[in-house]
């Protein structure tokens, strides 16, 4: 169990997170869906830090092999 404290001062468990999507598409804010049906307010750097503690980190691109 994962606790991230939000821009807001909130804290959102991130167990509870079934997905994050944008509102609006062509929009800037974004919501976590909880999995008891509610939605959460966050920004891109609530996102940001939910993917970090849940265990997502960027990929790195692989180098070809040089010899």
């Amino acid at each position: 169990m994962a606790f991230v404290e939000l821009e807001n001062g909130n804290w959102i468990n991130t167990d509870f997170i079934e997905s994050i999507f944008k509102v609006n598409p062509s929009g800037t804010a974004w919501k976590a869906g909880l999995n008891h049906g509610e939605a959460a307010e966050i920004t891109d750097a609530d996102r940001v830090r939910i993917l970090k503690a849940a265990g997502f980190v960027p990929i790195k691109k692989e180098k070809d092999n040089e010899q």
